[in-house]
C-alpha cells in the first residue's frame, strides 16, 4: 500500500514539474496564459466502509487550470500589433476552423488580409464606402490600392468681414495728354554733341618771340621834353593788313612806366591784347616792342613801317628780329617736360659736427699749489753731537724731485746759530739751499716759505698753475725727526693747486648776405653755467643773439636749434647768399674750438623759384542762362608736367573742386592727334559737360605773376589761340520729344495747391515719376511711333535703322518688327512692335520713354517716313546728303485724379504736353475697381485648394471687396461684393450680350454678399453660389482633361452627383459682418487628390482607418472580439489559440469597449502573464515533493527487507 502512495506522490509532482515547466518554457510567448496543476487525496473505499481510522491512498492530479489573468502590455512600432486591455479574445479564422487567441501578432499576407503568424485571418466587421461598418463578421481586408480622386462639389467658408472696413472705390477724372508736344515727331541728328575748345596744337616750350627794339634808353626819354601823337604802321599778318599804332603821347618830364603804358594801351586798341607787348630791354634801358601771347611761342614774325616818329621819341630801331618756334613737348623716349613747380627758398644752416659741452666757463688762471703745515714750528736739533736728520723728498708734477736732509753733516747753506735749535728760518733757508742744489739756480720748482710761523711749500715757475707739490719721509735717512716735526701731519702732504681754466663761452659770430641783410660781426658771450640740456644752452646763445639789434644788429636774422645733439645756426633769410659765419674771439681764441664751433658743416640755402600764374577757363551759356551756369574758374598750374594728360589732370582737379555757385561744366582731356603718329601725341581739348547746348568755353586773362616764369611759357602748353575762331566748335541738340518745361497746379480737395515742374525734355516715364510722387494722382504713359509702308523708302535693303541705341539689321518692316520684339529682354526693355492692317511698322515704349530712330545707309537718296500721334505732321529721313537722320518721339501721358483732385493753371499753354486744362478734356474714371493683382482694390482675400475630377490641384481665391453706398438699394451699409477666381483665372459665365468673340470669354465672377443689420449673413438675400464656368487647366494654361464646366445657359445647374461636371457650390453659411478684423475660422471642401496608402491607423475600439497620401483617412472595418462565460473552460488548440468546447459555452461576439469587452490598443502586444520567479519557486516545491515521495518508497523498500530477513 505504501508503495503505491509514495508512486502517486511521483506522479503527481512530476505533472506539476511539467505544468511549470511549460509555464517558464512560455515566459516570453506573446499572448500566453498560465496553467496551475490542482491536486486532490485519493482515499480507498469498499461496500464495508473505510472504517473507524481510514489512511488515505496517496493524491491525484485533480486539475491543470488555465489562468486568463491579464498580462502586462508592451508597446511596438507596428500598428498591425494588437493587444486586447480588459477581457476578450481575437477571432481567427482559417478554412472554416475557428480559434481565438489572445496574441495580437498580425501582419497583413499578398491579398490584404490580417493574419496571424498561422495564416489564420482577424474576424471582424467590414466598411462600406461612406466608413459605414457593418455587423456582419467576416475576414479584415485591407484596401492596399490607390484612392480614387474626388471632384469638389461644395468649399465652405466660415468669415467675418470687419463692418468697419472702408469703401476702397471711388469716382475720379482721367486725362490724356493733348497739348501740341505730344507725340509730334522731332527730325535732326541722333545725339547731343558738345561744345568742345580745342588747342592749337601739341604743348611746346616759350621758343623766342620776335622783337623790334629801339635804340634810346627809355629813362632818357622820360627826362626829355616828352612826345607827342606819334604813328607808326604795323602788319601782324592776321590778313588785315597793316594797321596805324598811334601814341596818345607824354608830356615830359615823365615816368618808363607811363612810357610804357602809353605804347601798350596804343598796341592794344590797334590790335588787341595778345598780339604784341611793349617792354624795357633790361641790358639797354630801351624800349622793345615784341610778340606777345600765342604768337610769341611759334616763332610768328611781324612788319612795321612808317617808323621815323618813333624812331625819333624812342631811337632808331633795329628792325624786327625774327623769332623762334618752341620745342615740342612730352614727345619721344627723353622728352621735354614743362616745370610750373613753384619751390620755396630756404635758409643756409651751419651746425656742429659734434656735441658740444654743457658746462660752459669763462677763463681763469688757476692758482699754484700751497702745501701748509698743519703745526706752528718750534725747532730743530740736527746737531752732531744730538745725532738727529730729518731726511724727506719734496716732489713736483713735473716730475722733478728734490731730497733734503736737515743734519749738521749735510747741512749746505750758512750755518745756524746753533745746530742744537735750529730756527724755522734757519731751516726754510736751508731746505731752498738744497732745492736749488738740486733744480739749479732759476729752475726752482718749489720753494719753502714762513707763513705766520708756519712751513709752506709753494710751486713756481717753471712750474705751472694746477701742478701739485708732494712731500714724503725718508725713513731710512731720519733719525729722531719726521715731518710732522717740521708741523706736517701724516694726512697734509699733498697740496694740487688749482688748473687754469680755459673759456669756451665766447665766440664771433655773423650774419653774411648778399641781400643787404647781414649783420655784425658781434662776439657772443653765452653765461657760464652748466646747462641741463642742449635745447637750454641753445636758449642762452639766442638770447645773448637777440641782444644785438638794429639794421645791422642779429636779431631775427639768425635762430639757434638743438637738433640730433648738435647746435643748429639758421639765417632766417632764405636764398644762396644768406649765410652764418662763426669764428673766435681774439682774446679767447680757443673757446670756439672748445665748444666745437671751429669743425662746421654748412648747407647753403636754395633761391626761391616763383612761378606764380594763372589763367581763366570761361564758360558762356547761350541765354537765357535761367541757372547761371556761365562762369569763370581761375587755374594755376604747379607741377612739372610730363604729359597733356598730367595737364589735364591737374585742370580737372581745380575745376572740380569749385563750390556749387562756382562750379561750370567744363571738363579738360587729352586727345591724340589725327593722323596717328609714333611715338603717340596729344593736345589738350576743354569740352562743356552740357551736350546740345552752343555754349562758348575760353581761356582769357594769362598770368605769369613769378619771376621765374613767362606769359610764353603757358602760352606754349596751353596752346591757346584765341585768333583762330575754328578751335572753339559749338554744340548742337540732338533730336528730343521737344517737350517744354512746364508747371501744372495740382489741387486737392481742401483747395490746397501744389505746383509741380515737369524739366525740359522730360520723358513720359520721368513725368509720370514726378507725379506718382503726389498724392491723389496716378500716371501712365505710352509712345507710339509709325512708320508707314508707303514711306519706307530703300529699294536695295540697304537701310539700317537704330532705334534707342540698338541698331537693327533687319531690312523689312515685318523683321524689323521681329527683331525689336527680340530684344525687349535685354536692350530694348519695354519696346514692342508690330505690323498694322495696313503694313505699316508701329513701334511702342509702354512705359513712355522717348523712342529715338536713326537710318544709315551707303544710299543718300534712301529714306523713311516717321509719324507721331495723328494730329502731328509727319518727318522724313534722309533723301539727301543734307537731310535730317534721326527723329524722336515722346509719350503720351494719362493722369488718373482720386475725388476731388484737379490740375489747373498750366504754363505753358497748349505748347507743352498739357492743353488748356478745361472742364471737357477731363472724364470720369472709376478709381481702385476691383484688379485681382492689386491689393489696394480689394479689402481682403482667402485661398482654398480645389481638386477636379483627376485629383489635380486648383487654387480658389476669393476676395472681398466692400461696395460703395448706393441709396437706391436697402440696407446699402451691409453689402460686399465676393470675386472668385481660380488658379488666377476668371469663371464667371460669358456675357451673351457680347459680339462674338468676346461672348465666349470668362466674365469676373462676382456675387453679392448681403448681411443683416445684426452681423449675420442674409441667407435668403445672398442667395445660392454657383461656380458654372470653371474648365480646369495646367499651369501652362492646357486643359487638364479633367470634367469641364456647364454654365447656366448650357443647364449646368442644379448640380449632380455623381458630377458631370466641374461645376462646384460656395457656401459661406455662418458668415458675419463685425466690427472686428477680417477672419477666417473656417475653411472646408470635399474634394481630393489620389492617393496611396501611407499608413494603418487602430482606435481603442478596434475601428481600422487607411491614412492615404492626399491626408484623407478612410474608415476600413472593425475588429470583432469575443469572450466565453467559461473561458477556463477553453481548449488549447497551439499558436496561443483556444477552441471552443463544452465546459467554456458558446462565445460572445462584439465591439470592443461594448458590454464588457476590453478595449483594442494599437501597436502594442500583451505579454505572457507567467510570473517567473513564482514558477521558480513552484519548481523547487515539486522538486521537494518527488523527493520526498521517493524517500517514502525508499524506506517502505527498507522495511520490507527487514521484514522478509526476519
Amino acid at each position: 500500500m505504501s508503495f503505491n502512495i509514495g508512486l502517486s506522490g511521483i506522479r503527481a509532482a512530476s505533472t506539476d514539474l511539467e505544468v511549470t515547466g511549460n509555464n517558464v518554457a512560455n515566459a516570453s510567448t506573446i499572448g500566453f496564459k498560465e496553467s496551475r496543476a490542482e491536486f486532490a487525496d485519493v482515499y480507498t473505499s469498499t461496500l464495508l466502509g473505510t472504517g473507524l481510522k481510514p489512511v488515505g491512498s496517496g493524491v491525484m492530479v485533480d486539475n491543470v487550470r488555465q489562468q486568463f489573468s491579464q498580462g502586462n502590455i508592451s508597446g511596438t512600432e507596428n500598428a498591425l500589433d494588437l493587444a486586447i486591455d480588459g477581457n476578450g479574445f481575437f477571432v481567427l479564422e482559417d478554412r472554416g476552423s475557428i480559434s481565438y487567441t489572445r496574441s495580437g501578432i498580425f501582419s497583413l499576407d499578398k491579398d490584404g488580409y490580417v493574419v496571424a503568424n498561422n495564416g489564420s485571418r482577424l474576424q471582424g466587421y467590414d466598411a462600406n464606402d461612406s466608413g459605414v461598418v457593418s455587423g456582419v463578421l467576416g475576414d479584415i481586408q485591407i484596401q492596399i490600392s490607390n484612392q480614387a480622386p474626388r471632384l469638389t462639389s461644395l468649399a465652405s467658408s466660415i468669415l467675418n468681414l470687419n463692418a468697419g472696413a472702408l469703401v476702397l472705390q471711388e469716382q475720379g477724372l482721367q486725362l490724356v495728354s493733348n497739348g501740341l508736344a505730344i507725340g509730334a515727331a522731332d527730325a535732326g541728328i541722333a545725339e547731343s554733341t558738345r561744345s568742345i575748345l580745342s588747342a592749337a596744337g601739341q604743348p611746346t616750350t616759350a621758343g623766342t618771340p620776335a622783337t623790334m627794339p629801339f635804340a634810346t634808353d627809355l629813362a632818357t626819354v622820360a627826362a626829355g621834353a616828352g612826345y607827342g601823337a606819334i604813328t607808326m604802321d604795323i602788319d601782324v599778318g592776321d590778313g588785315a593788313g597793316a594797321q596805324t599804332v598811334t601814341l596818345t603821347g607824354l608830356v615830359g618830364p615823365t615816368t618808363v612806366n607811363a612810357i610804357l603804358s602809353d605804347v601798350q594801351a596804343a598796341l592794344d586798341a590797334t590790335f588787341g591784347s595778345q598780339q604784341l607787348t611793349a617792354t624795357q630791354d633790361t641790358t639797354t634801358g630801351a624800349l622793345v616792342i615784341q610778340r606777345a601771347g600765342y604768337n610769341a611761342t611759334n616763332g610768328t614774325s611781324f612788319a612795321a613801317t612808317n617808323t621815323a616818329a618813333w624812331d625819333a621819341a624812342f631811337g632808331a630801331n633795329s628792325g624786327v628780329i625774327a623769332g623762334t618756334q618752341g620745342s615740342t613737348l612730352f614727345v619721344g623716349s627723353t622728352p621735354i617736360t614743362a616745370d610750373f613747380t613753384s619751390i620755396p627758398g630756404t635758409s643756409t644752416t651751419t651746425r656742429t659736427t659734434a656735441t658740444p659741452t654743457l658746462n660752459i666757463v669763462s677763463s681763469d688762471a688757476g692758482q699754484f699749489a700751497q702745501l701748509t703745515a698743519d703745526n706752528n714750528y718750534s725747532s730743530l736739533d740736527v746737531s752732531a753731537g744730538g745725532g738727529n736728520v730729518l731726511a724727506f723728498t719734496i716732489a713736483a708734477e713735473s716730475g722733478g724731485t728734490y731730497p733734503i736732509n736737515l743734519s749738521q753733516a749735510a747741512w749746505l747753506g750758512a750755518a745756524p746759530v746753533s745746530y742744537n735749535a735750529v730756527s724755522i728760518t734757519e731751516a726754510v733757508a736751508e731746505i731752498n739751499t738744497q732745492i736749488t742744489a738740486t733744480a739749479g739756480a732759476g729752475n726752482e720748482e718749489v720753494i719753502a716759505v714762513v707763513n705766520g710761523g708756519k712751513i709752506e711749500f709753494q710751486t713756481q715757475a717753471p712750474a705751472t698753475q694746477g701742478d701739485f707739490v708732494q712731500i714724503a719721509d725718508n725713513a731710512v735717512s731720519s733719525v729722531g725727526y719726521s715731518l710732522t716735526s717740521l708741523g706736517f701731519l701724516s694726512n697734509n702732504r699733498f697740496d694740487g693747486g688749482v688748473e687754469p681754466v680755459l673759456a669756451n663761452n665766447e665766440f664771433v659770430l655773423e650774419v653774411t648776405s648778399t641781400s643787404g641783410n647781414g649783420g655784425g660781426p658781434f662776439t657772443i658771450t653765452i653765461p657760464p653755467a652748466n646747462y641741463a640740456s642742449l635745447d637750454a644752452l641753445a636758449v642762452a646763445i639766442q638770447q645773448q643773439i637777440d641782444v644785438y639789434i638794429g639794421a645791422g644788429g642779429l636779431a631775427g636774422k639768425v635762430t639757434v636749434d638743438a637738433v640730433g645733439g648738435q647746435l643748429v645756426f639758421t639765417n632766417s633769410n632764405v636764398g644762396a647768399g644768406e649765410g652764418v659765419s662763426i669764428s673766435g674771439t681774439i682774446a679767447e681764441p680757443q673757446a670756439a674750438a672748445e665748444l666745437g664751433l671751429d669743425s662746421l658743416f654748412t648747407v647753403t640755402g636754395q633761391n626761391e623759384v616763383d612761378r606764380s600764374n594763372s589763367f581763366r577757363i570761361n564758360l558762356t551759356v547761350p541765354a537765357p542762362d535761367s541757372e547761371n551756369r556761365s562762369g569763370s574758374v581761375l587755374i594755376s598750374l604747379d607741377e612739372e608736367y610730363r604729359s597733356v594728360q598730367q595737364l589735364a589732370s591737374s585742370i580737372n582737379r581745380q575745376l572740380n573742386s569749385q563750390d556749387a555757385d562756382s562750379y561750370i561744366g567744363i571738363q579738360a582731356s587729352a586727345v591724340e592727334i589725327e593722323p596717328n603718329v609714333v611715338p603717340p601725341q596729344f593736345t589738350l581739348k576743354l569740352s562743356a559737360t552740357t551736350e546740345g547746348e552752343a555754349s562758348i568755353i575760353s581761356i582769357t586773362n594769362i598770368s605769369a605773376n613769378g619771376p621765374d616764369i613767362s606769359a610764353a611759357e603757358l602760352f606754349g602748353i596751353l596752346q591757346v589761340n584765341p585768333d583762330d575762331s575754328s578751335l572753339l566748335v559749338t554744340g548742337i541738340e540732338g533730336v528730343s520729344n521737344e517737350y517744354p518745361e512746364q508747371t501744372v497746379t495740382l489741387i486737392n480737395p481742401d483747395g490746397e495747391e501744389t505746383e509741380i515742374t515737369l524739366p525740359l525734355h522730360s520723358e513720359g516715364n520721368e513725368i509720370v515719376s514726378i507725379f506718382n510722387q503726389q498724392p491723389g494722382v496716378t500716371a501712365s504713359a505710352l509712345t507710339t511711333m509709325n512708320i508707314p509702308l508707303s514711306g519706307y523708302n530703300s529699294p536695295g535693303n540697304d537701310l539700317k535703322l537704330t532705334v534707342n541705341g540698338q541698331v537693327l539689321e533687319s531690312t523689312s518692316l515685318a523683321d524689323i518688327a521681329d527683331e525689336i520684339n527680340n530684344y525687349r529682354a535685354t536692350t530694348l526693355p519695354g519696346f514692342s512692335a508690330e505690323i498694322s492692317e495696313n503694313g505699316d511698322l508701329v513701334i511702342y515704349n509702354e512705359i513712355g520713354r522717348d523712342i529715338n530712330v536713326s537710318i544709315d545707309s551707303a544710299v543718300v537718296t534712301d529714306s523713311i517716313t516717321i509719324q507721331g500721334a495723328d494730329n502731328t505732321g509727319p518727318v522724313v529721313l534722309g533723301g539727301s546728303a543734307t537731310a535730317d537722320v534721326a527723329a524722336a518721339i515722346g509719350g503720351q501721358v494719362t493722369f488718373i485724379l482720386n475725388e476731388g483732385y484737379i490740375l489747373a493753371n498750366p504754363d505753358p499753354v497748349v505748347s507743352g504736353i498739357f492743353g488748356a486744362l478745361s472742364e471737357d478734356e477731363f472724364t470720369p474714371y472709376v478709381l481702385n475697381s476691383f484688379d485681382p493683382l492689386d491689393q489696394d482694390t480689394y479689402n481682403n482675400a482667402t485661398s482654398t485648394t480645389i481638386y477636379d475630377s483627376l485629383g489635380n490641384s486648383h487654387v480658389m481665391t476669393q476676395y472681398f471687396v466692400k461696395e460703395p453706398l448706393d441709396a437706391t438699394r436697402p440696407n446699402e451699409q451691409n453689402i460686399w461684393a465676393m470675386y472668385v477666381l481660380i488658379d488666377g483665372q476668371n469663371v464667371g459665365d460669358p456675357d451673351p450680350s457680347l459680339p462674338f468673340p468676346e461672348n465666349l470669354d470668362s466674365t469676373a465672377a462676382r456675387f453679392e454678399i448681403f448681411f443683416n443689420q445684426d452681423g449675420t449673413l442674409d441667407e435668403i438675400a445672398t442667395g445660392d453660389i454657383f461656380i458654372t464656368n470653371w474648365d480646369p487647366v495646367d499651369e501652362n494654361g492646357d486643359p487638364t482633361g479633367a470634367f469641364t464646366s456647364t454654365n447656366v445657359l448650357e443647364g449646368g445647374i442644379p448640380l449632380i452627383d455623381p458630377p458631370v461636371n466641374s461645376n462646384f457650390q460656395i457656401s459661406l453659411d455662418g458668415s458675419t459682418q463685425f466690427g472686428s478684423s477680417f477672419s477666417v475660422n473656417e475653411v472646408n471642401q470635399n474634394g481630393y487628390s489620389t492617393g496611396r496608402l501611407t499608413g494603418l491607423e487602430i482606435d481603442q475600439e478596434g475601428i481600422i482607418f487607411a491614412r492615404f497620401t492626399n491626408g484623407q483617412a478612410q474608415t476600413l472595418g472593425q475588429v470583432a472580439l469575443a469572450n466565453f462565460r467559461n473561458p477556463e473552460g477553453l481548449t488549447p488548440v497551439g499558436d496561443t489559440g483556444w477552441a471552443e468546447s463544452f465546459e467554456s459555452g458558446v462565445p460572445t461576439v462584439g465591439s470592443p469597449r461594448t458590454a464588457s469587452f476590453g478595449q483594442i490598443r494599437s501597436s502594442a502586444l500583451e505579454d505572457s502573464n507567467v510570473d517567473l520567479s513564482e514558477e521558480l519557486v513552484g519548481l523547487i516545491i515539486a522538486q521537494r515533493n518527488f523527493q520526498a515521495s521517493a524517500k517514502t518508497i525508499e524506506t517502505m523498500d527498507q522495511v520490507t527487507q527487514t521484514i522478509l530477513n526476519i
